[in-house]
């Protein structure tokens, strides 16, 4: 699982938490925190950093780097009916989130994607549109390599 780092903008307070045992699905009293920002080093379609969302044991201040793993992508069409950038989804390195790996572990954090778009629009002060999809791990590994590519290509780092 590669490690990426997150500059983070903004965090808000969310309902993603996990069971308290497995067996009872009694949840934890609120979600972890989550973070919204950019990851350096990389470019969307727009020409921007990727956009990420950062679910983390800790709140942590604007400017702050997290070092984190990919999760997924949130996809989402935009109020205007057109697909909107796609949002890296990540978790914090943290022996707290052993467990969150993929997004079939999501439904166990209740974290699926409308839970994901609420904090996202707290932290952005605005709709986001509707969340279509969550894609996988692999899906965030591959849309990472190819805007680092982007980003690569524009600074003349590429060999």
């Amino acid at each position: 699982m590669p490690r990426i780092t997150v500059d983070i903008d903004a965090t808000a307070s969310s309902t993603i938490r996990k069971s308290d045992d497995g067996a009872s699905g009694r949840l934890t009293s609120q979600g972890w925190p989550v973070g919204h920002g950019r990851v350096p080093d990389t470019l969307d379609a727009d020409g921007l950093p990727l956009d990420a969302l950062v679910v983390m044991p800790e709140p942590a201040l604007a400017g702050a780097t997290v070092p984190a793993w990919p999760l997924g992508v949130l996809h989402r069409i935009a109020a205007e009916s057109e697909t909107a950038a796609p949002v890296l989804l990540c978790v914090a390195e943290d022996p707290s989130f052993i467990d969150l790996v993929d997004t079939p572990d999501l439904p166990r954090w209740h974290a699926e994607g409308d839970a994901w778009a609420a904090v996202l629009a707290r932290l952005q002060h605005q709709a986001v549109g509707k969340v279509t999809a969550c894609g996988t791990r692999a899906e965030a590994e591959h849309l990472i390599s190819d805007a680092h590519h982007a980003y690569e290509r524009l600074t003349g780092c590429l060999e």
